[in-house]
């Protein structure tokens, strides 16, 4: 074009010459904005589209390919391949379909595309780019044994950094030694992969192999924990000292000087460092496993099954925990830290009636446990024992006269019992402390109104229509 113009004026005059059928125009139109921007996809979709009006099938296989780059959650480039693709290319289009299923979610039937493709080419390049997006697909479908011959395929016809990666990766899942095998092998190719060396170091450390994973470590705080780990702690400690100031602010280093106070018998230093760590990762199960290990060291029962239980809870092994936690109370039954901790649990693992007698405990130990009384109060209740349910309800009232679900409670109670002067007291104290939006008020409101209507209002032995009214729910 002579003239310049910008792209939305190349995209309009490209529309008015598609609209006259002059599709040569258009496309020269829509090759200029291309040429200001060739990452736009309304560019690249024009200009795809055109060259499928001209029948220019390569043009429009590039161009739809660029906009599938640009643009790859946008299924209308999958869709216009396949009909490119589908008598010319048929590997091509069963790649192209693979995507758009893995785009849309349909994994198994991507995984059965992938394999089509395979099939339809003997081109040596195709087959390996094809298995190596199989090999990832099963990996998402979790085939991960699948997955790793696919891998291994591609292995045996060139060495391949990513596919290695791959494969150590699902090995170190589901097999160590073979994950250490495809390691060894992988940076006999790649001697310089400190990725390789380093996840090669964590799983001789996993494994208990310290002095292979002080070999293979390549970072400062990977050498000093295989040192920690074979209590080689001064040399550890050289390393750790010299760790650069970013290092140092990492929840490794706490960890890792937690571990080497532990190795020391300087217990209260390594509880500061594992504080540190716990302020910076307080979700780690490992703040938990290395205080219950001091607190071992230091002979106290109590806080190490405690801290042993915390982190089974961190780990989600609650049966592990359960135990952990029942030690810990029965060193020191008395700690009301323990027992919210094991009342938690048994909800958690549904056995109400254990929730219910730790609950029982609590509110012995603290007897104005607001919570505790409430919960209590509730369970007897709804199992029918109101007289026990009253007790708590009691307690709860000598704690806060002010608590009108409380005092609600009382009243019904009272009025169930028939001593309607003291439902009536309790009733009239709801009415003072209810907010106006609560659906009870009206109903009490009202069974107050009338019963001040009747004569001879006495303790026991109301009327029988008054007591009728009051039986009503």
């Amino acid at each position: 074009m002579s003239t310049k113009i910008s792209i939305p004026q190349a995209l309009a005059r490209a529309t008015e010459f598609e609209e006259k059928e002059e599709f040569d125009k258009a496309y020269e139109c829509l090759k200029y904005a291309y040429s200001m921007d060739k990452t736009n996809p309304e560019v690249l979709q024009q200009l795809a589209m055109t060259a499928q009006l001209m029948h220019n099938s390569e043009d429009a296989i590039n161009y739809w390919n660029e906009l599938m780059m640009v643009h790859p959650e946008n299924p209308i480039s999958y869709t216009q391949l396949l009909d490119l693709y589908f008598h010319d290319n048929k590997y091509e289009y069963y790649m192209t379909r693979a995507k758009l299923k893995t785009l849309e979610g349909r994994l198994q039937q991507a995984v059965s595309d992938y394999k089509k493709a395979i099939s339809n080419t003997s081109d040596d390049k195709e087959i390996l780019n094809a298995r190596y997006l199989l090999a990832q697909s099963l990996e998402l479908i979790d085939k991960p044994m699948q997955a790793i011959d696919e891998y291994l395929r591609i292995l045996d016809q060139e060495h391949n950094e990513n596919v290695y990666g791959s494969l150590a990766a699902i090995y170190y899942n589901h097999d160590k030694d073979s994950a250490i095998d495809i390691l060894k092998r992988a940076l006999e190719d790649y001697p310089d992969n400190n990725m390789f060396k380093e996840l090669l170091a964590k799983i001789y450390m996993e494994t208990g192999n310290y002095s292979a994973s002080l070999d293979y470590a390549t970072s400062p705080l990977s050498k000093a924990k295989a040192l920690l780990m074979q209590e080689k702690n001064d040399e550890a400690m050289e390393i750790m000292e010299k760790c650069s100031d970013a290092d140092k602010k990492t929840p490794k280093y706490h960890a890792l000087m937690a571990e080497y106070y532990y190795n020391k018998d300087e217990f209260q230093n390594s509880l500061d460092c594992i504080e540190k760590l716990e302020k910076m990762d307080g979700n780690n199960p490992l703040v938990f496993q290395m205080r219950a290990l001091v607190y071992e060291k230091q002979g106290m029962d109590f806080e190490e099954h405690y801290n042993w239980g915390m982190y089974y809870i961190k780990k989600n092994s609650y049966d592990l925990a359960l135990n952990e936690y029942l030690n810990a109370y029965n060193s020191n039954p008395q700690n009301k830290d323990i027992i919210n901790e094991l009342i938690n649990l048994y909800t958690v693992l549904n056995d109400n009636i254990a929730a219910i007698e730790f609950t029982e405990k609590l509110a012995e130990i603290d007897k104005t446990n607001v919570a505790a009384l409430k919960k209590l109060a509730v369970f007897y209740a709804g199992s029918g024992y109101d007289d026990r349910a009253q007790e708590y309800y009691k307690r709860l009232y000598e704690v806060n006269p002010r608590d009108y679900e409380v005092l609600l409670s009382l009243g019904k109670y009272y009025e169930s019992k028939k001593k309607m002067q003291t439902a009536k007291e309790f009733y009239e104290e709801f009415l003072k402390y209810a907010p106006s939006a609560s659906l009870d008020r009206e109903k009490i409101e009202q069974k107050l109104k009338n019963a001040e209507n009747e004569e001879n209002y006495e303790e026991e032995g109301f009327l029988d229509k008054i007591i009728n009214f009051f039986s009503k729910k």
